[in-house]
């Protein structure tokens, strides 16, 4: 259909007989008047009511295509089968190519939407038409109407072309694209390696192998059995959670012995080992203990040199008085500290006596000791060794065993007096994980004359730990530089918002880059000119390469001074419009994935393990109640016997309760009912305060570290007395000294970055420090983490987090990496193998090294030593051993506890718990997982360690599972035996043998008796042949009969045994429940905890 210049496209079909017949309206045709600006629409029916020029969407066409309806009439027929027509004006009048009409709803700004106008059919509300039509066709308007209509009708595609999925390489390629353009453009034959055409066709070629190799690249690395790249592998066996790690940095402690008191600061000191052996006596350098840079240089070029630093950033106290502690052994002439020891008593010394004081007024604890200073200073936290230096049988240093040296952490120095020699001494303890692995002779008996040896083994506290590697910024060098490349710009939108208004869009949308250069377009638009700053902070932002790029720069003006360039304000209007279109586009932003430089990265294990801290502080949370508890009462007796309280007694306990509840209550009118008042109501005024005190205990346990504004808290709640050893950097939270030994899968890169000079929003801080981590999956977007991955060359690579997990550095800004060089298996140095004393001179010429040494005075340091040698150093994990290991290890650790054996082996496994049993039952409404808990090394379990266990089951808990926690439950025996002995035996020595096979006791050689605590199991039954059994071994025993076998407490609710139960004598077995325990102590003095009768005949 034609008329005018214009011309319409028809549709055909039977849908426009079914718009009518559904009285739907449409548009069936557009005509273009001669005038290029009026537009005849034919509707499908009559014209709807209230259409405006805003109503009309005019789209496509090429050149000219922003046209708009500025008026619409519309023309109606009174004859209901003849259809109306609407006359639309436009504005301009359009280009070639077709155009598109539709008749659609405004949207809610009044301009053309994109939904059809109400009443009109979705496939019929709109029409092409085209402006301008083509020159005269030869053609029959039906063939080429059917032209066109075939152009337009689905399904009518040419064949797909034949494509050979298999050409992966680049000669392939390049043959089989010259194939197909042979088909499509015969008329290009051109194979000139310099014609265009051929270049393309290479350059296409070219990139499609190498998308095709990073295709089987990424096939490759998405396996694990065939993965090459060790980080692929890392990241494929994290998803199972197997921790492969990249090695760990060997650990030692090192001894230093001093002349005089001496403090080193962190940072100004390390340790090397230098290993001379296989040089000759006249090439081996001569060097002091204390050495240098310089000196370290020339040992390194000699010998093989390991560098060791210490671990943490406390300084060294050092005093002369540690370098070797004597044992006191309260007068015994054999005495020794037997195998599983966790105490000794160490000497200690008076520094000074008031003069004229005789040696009769010494005596005193409350005289003496407290007038005078002792000159141990050991603290809870401190390490100490013991070691043995002389040959108990001998008495010679050279007889000494090198292997009985054993490290401790002290957990407990509590200083005492030896009255009998007015001798001050220190009590200290240690934990259980530093028992002794082995006894310790302290005196003895030896030499030809069988003469007294004393100091057989001494105690050395003048002790630090070290980690192997050196940093490469300890003598001030510069630290790596890592640039963070800028990201291209992104702007704030100039189209309107979906909702709402565009206030403040701007300061949100975009990015810091595009924000900066639009601010400073601004800036020279209104005639304001850029200074060098403004210069040198896009240079920041955007990147120095793009600024100059850009053509904006610095030049010096005169001698001091400088200028931007360009010089004029349109200039710079100018370059800073093409720094914004250079920075937009690409819109990619680049990867950052660092390498450091120098290899192999230090891996070392985080010091303090937070495990152990946050155990320590729940330990001392839970233990604060009942410490209060001690002190009221302890504060009671001293009101009672003492008439009254001191200034600083009532101050503590205003701190504790208040000052209104001690006003209340009279306390310094009448302390000693006010006390006792405090005392049975504490838990009620101090309510508030232990429900606190709950909830820090919950994270503790947890392992949440509790950071130093919970001391502060303990500290101003309950009083300085109870925060202390609460802040996790106290020594004493170090945990034990048997845990020094690093873990290799908890090892991390001994790097730390810190921000550049950026200091947008959101940058990098002058003081921003980003910590490393094992993945970036518990990491929070404002949290400065990262990751270390060890790529095959052995070069470590970092990885920023992405803004969600982790945050991102600021684009343009400088990190400074320090790190340190060293670990694997050479750091494992043997004993003794560390012995120089490296200081930084010159940290020390301006008074840094230390205190208690003058720069121009040598060091009064005269010996440095390893009495144990190194530990943890481990070489990278191998990537063969990590597809072995890593399917399997899926099922090792337990995550959830579903049976009754799950919570028995995760109660175990808690510290401070022996063994563990649990049973699951039904109530009658809920499942109950009920644990038993035996604690190790004592009777009852303490309600401390039962609120850790219930604690640390909550986490693994099956839902529908009600947790109760309780005390293993010791069943009481009654046994009888009967004994016929052998004729000529004593029947003492035969009744003592037995008592003690059939004890609690632990029995010479190491053996158990049959009852002893550690020789029997939850549920575990008594059987009459083990009893006969073991009977019949003692020497002197011709046979053995038992005769009684039973609960001693049978029926509960009297406590009296059953007579007639002779089930188990029966049965030959005594059955117990799966949370009991078989106890029979067979002690006459606590009758309740099971007896034994033997009834012997036969001998003399």
């Amino acid at each position: 259909m034609s008329g005018g210049t214009g011309t319409t496209v028809p549709r055909r079909g039977d849908r426009r007989g079914r718009v009518r017949a559904a009285r739907l309206n449409g548009v069936d045709a557009v005509e273009v008047g001669d005038d290029g600006l009026t537009l005849t629409v034919t509707f499908l029916g009559k014209a709807p009511h209230g259409l405006c020029p805003e109503n009309i969407r005019i789209d496509g066409g090429r050149g000219t295509t922003d046209i708009r309806a500025v008026a619409v009439e519309v023309e109606r027929e009174e004859d209901p089968e003849l259809d109306d027509l609407l006359y639309v004006t436009v504005d301009r009048t359009g280009g070639f190519g077709r155009h598109r009409l539709a008749i659609v709803e405004t949207d809610p700004y009044g301009r053309p939407g994109t939904e059809p106008f109400p009443g009109f059919d979705q496939r019929y509300h709109a029409a092409e038409f085209s402006f301008r039509p083509g020159c005269p066709s030869p053609l029959d308007c039906a063939e080429a109407e059917g032209e066109g209509e075939a152009a337009e009708v689905p399904g009518t595609f040419r064949p797909a072309p034949v494509i050979d999925y298999t050409a992966r390489d680049y000669d392939t390629l390049r043959r089989l694209v010259m194939e197909r353009l042979a088909l499509t453009a015969p008329d290009w034959t051109e194979r000139n390696p310099a014609d265009l055409g051929t270049t393309l066709v290479e350059l296409l070629a070219y990139t499609a192998d190498q998308i095709s190799h990073q295709q089987d690249a990424v096939a490759t690395e998405a396996y694990l059995d065939t993965a090459r790249r060790r980080v692929s592998v890392r990241r494929h066996v994290r998803l199972v959670d197997y921790p492969m790690h990249d090695g760990c940095s060997a650990r030692a402690l090192v001894a230093v012995e001093v002349a005089r008191p001496l403090t080193l600061l962190a940072g100004t000191y390390r340790f090397a080992a230098v290993d001379v052996r296989t040089l000759g006596p006249r090439d081996r350098p001569r060097t002091g203990t204390v050495i240098d840079d310089r000196d370290l240089a020339v040992l390194e070029e000699r010998g093989s040199v390991e560098v060791f630093e210490p671990v943490g950033e406390a300084p060294l106290r050092l005093r002369p008085e540690h370098n070797t502690i004597r044992l006191w052994t309260w007068g015994g002439e054999q005495c020794a500290l037997p195998k599983g020891a966790t105490s000794a008593t160490l000497r200690d010394e008076w520094a000074g006596e008031r003069p004229g004081e005789a040696a009769g007024d010494r005596g005193g604890e409350g005289t003496g000791e407290g007038r005078r200073e002792r000159r141990l200073d050991l603290r809870p936290g401190d390490l100490l060794v013991l070691e043995e230096v002389r040959g108990p049988r001998s008495g010679t240093p050279g007889d000494a065993d090198p292997t009985r040296r054993q490290a401790v952490r002290l957990t407990s120095v509590t200083p005492a007096v030896d009255r009998l020699c007015d001798q001050p001494v220190l009590e200290v303890a240690w934990a259980r994980e530093d028992a002794l692995a082995f006894p310790l002779h302290l005196t003895a008996l030896g030499g030809r004359d069988c003469e007294p040896v004393e100091d057989v083994t001494v105690a050395r506290a003048n002790v630090v730990l070290v980690d192997h590697g050196r940093s490469l910024t300890f003598r001030g060098h510069l630290p790596e530089r890592l640039e963070v490349p800028p990201v291209p710009a992104v702007v704030p939108s100039c189209g309107p918002p979906a909702f709402g208004c565009r206030t403040g869009a701007y300061e949100t949308e975009g990015n810091r880059p595009g924000r900066l250069i639009l601010d400073r377009l601004r800036q020279t638009a209104c005639g304001r000119l850029l200074t060098p700053a403004h210069i040198r902070e896009l240079s920041e932002v955007v990147g120095e390469e793009a600024v100059r790029r850009a053509g904006l720069g610095v030049e010096r003006a005169g001698r001091k001074g400088e200028k931007a360039v360009p010089g004029t304000a349109y200039g710079q209007e100018a370059a800073l419009e093409t720094l914004l279109a250079q920075s937009v586009y690409p819109g990619i932003a680049p990867r950052l994935r660092p390498r450091l430089h120098r290899f192999p990265v230090a891996q070392t294990a985080p010091f303090p393990d937070p495990r152990h801290v946050s155990a320590g502080q729940a330990e001392r949370l839970a233990a604060i109640p009942g410490r209060m508890r001690r002190r009221l009462v302890e504060l009671w007796r001293g009101a009672r016997d003492h008439d009254g309280l001191n200034e600083r007694e009532i101050t503590e306990l205003a701190v504790l309760f208040g000052l209104k509840t001690l006003e209340r209550l009279e306390l310094r009118r009448r302390p000693v009912p006010a006390l006792r008042e405090l005392l049975h109501r504490s838990e009620r005024l101090l309510a508030a305060k232990l429900r606190r005190l709950e909830v820090l205990t919950a994270r503790a346990r947890a392992g949440r570290v509790l950071d130093g504004r919970t001391a502060w808290e303990i500290a101003h709640s309950w009083g300085p007395a109870y925060a202390a050893g609460l802040h996790p950097d106290e020594p004493e939270l170090h945990g034990p000294a048997s845990a020094l030994v690093p873990e290799p899968r908890a090892a991390l890169p001994a790097v730390r970055l810190t921000g550049g000079t950026g200091s947008g929003d959101g940058g990098d801080g002058e003081g921003a420090v980003w910590e490393p981590r094992r993945d970036l999956l518990g990491s929070g977007p404002r949290d400065r983490h990262f990751v270390g991955e060890l790529e095959d060359d052995g070069r470590l690579a970092l990885r920023f987090g992405d803004g969600l997990h982790g945050a991102r550095p600021e684009p343009g800004t400088t990190l400074e990496v320090h790190y340190r060089l060293g670990g694997g298996r050479a750091g494992n140095v043997g004993a003794e193998a560390i012995n120089h004393l490296v200081l930084c001179r010159e940290a020390g010429r301006t008074g840094e090294v230390g205190r208690g040494s003058d720069a121009g005075e040598p060091m009064p340091v005269a010996g440095v030593r390893n009495p144990l040698p190194a530990a943890g150093g481990t070489e990278p994990e191998p990537v063969e051993q990590v597809r072995r290991f890593a399917p399997a290890a899926l099922g090792r650790v337990r995550l959830r506890a579903v049976t009754a054996e799950d919570y028995a082996e995760l109660a175990s496994a808690l510290p401070g718990v022996q063994r563990a049993a649990a049973e699951i039952r039904w109530t009658g409404s809920v499942r109950e997982a009920h644990v038993a808990v035996d604690a190790d090394g004592t009777g009852q379990a303490p309600a401390e360690l039962l609120d850790a266990v219930a604690q640390s089951l909550e986490a693994y808990r099956l839902i529908g599972h009600d947790l109760v926690v309780g005390p293993a439950r010791p069943v009481p025996l009654d046994i009888e035996v009967e004994v016929c002995a052998v004729p000529g035996h004593q029947t003492g020595r035969i009744l003592a043998d037995l008592r003690r096979v059939l004890g609690n006791r632990r029995l010479p050689g190491g053996r158990l008796g049959l009852f002893h605590p550690d020789a029997l199991g939850f549920g575990e039954p008594v059987r009459l042949s083990r009893l006969v059994a073991v009977a019949a071994a003692v020497p002197g025993v011709e046979s053995v009969r038992v005769t009684r076998l039973r609960r001693l407490f049978a029926d509960a609710s009297t406590d009296a045994p059953d007579p007639t139960d002779h089930s188990a004598l029966e049965d030959g077995v005594l059955r117990l429940a799966p949370l009991e325990i078989a106890r029979c102590d067979n002690d006459p003095e606590r009758p309740e905890n099971g007896r034994l009768a033997l009834r012997l005949g036969g001998a003399r």
